[in-house]
């Protein structure tokens, strides 16, 4: 069962969601959450301190799913990792090239030198994907699939390697679309480089 509080948070959550959809993260303001929220803004400021903290939330419940089954393509069962390393990287690609997504690294990325934002979104969003491919990197690395190393450097050069192509989306106002060749092909040429080096053997 709910709590009030709980109750009042995701009513806050559901009325930020429909604001930033309609009107966009930069011209929706607090007093507009509140007035459809139905709270007053001390209440909206006792739950979220600031409007970045709530687009963030807003991102990451609206993504949770999506998230999770980008995880669980991480699957030691498989018997060649490369499998598991394209099915998720390819979920991952899709995933972050969403512009809502860009739009939310963007705004951490901006606002980095001027709030906490961009240390929240990197402690709520990469740094947790980060900590669980570390995680199944290290299994791999202790069941002979990959050669023993730093698994979190490892999981660091994996990631970068599977957003190598993208970075330029990142300045681009309205990048393309990325059709499922692409994404297919990006994913296992990074899959290709990082087996190359950490590959059993190598």
């Amino acid at each position: 069962m709910r709590t009030k509080s709980e109750a009042k948070r995701l009513k806050i959550l559901a009325a930020a969601s429909d604001a930033f959809r309609v009107t966009g993260f930069e011209r929706t303001s607090m007093s507009d959450i509140c007035a459809q929220a139905g709270f007053s803004r001390a209440t909206l400021y006792s739950y979220f301190p600031s409007k970045e903290e709530l687009f963030l939330e807003v991102m990451l419940s609206a993504s949770q799913t999506q998230v999770d089954a980008i995880m669980d393509a991480l699957d030691l069962t498989t018997p060649n990792i490369e499998e598991s390393l394209n099915r998720f990287g390819q979920n991952l690609l899709a995933f972050i090239h969403q512009p809502e997504i860009l739009a939310l690294r963007r705004l951490a990325i901006a606002e980095a030198t001027r709030s906490e934002f961009g240390e929240l979104f990197y402690a709520r969003s990469r740094k947790q994907g980060e900590i669980v491919i570390s995680n199944f990197l290290q299994a791999a690395m202790d069941s002979g699939k990959l050669r023993q190393a730093d698994a979190r450097v490892a999981a660091a050069h994996f990631m970068a390697l599977l957003e190598s192509e993208l970075i330029e989306m990142m300045y681009q106002a309205h990048p393309a679309a990325l059709d499922p060749t692409q994404v297919a092909r990006m994913t296992a040429s990074a899959v290709g480089v990082f087996m190359a080096a950490y590959g059993p053997g190598k």
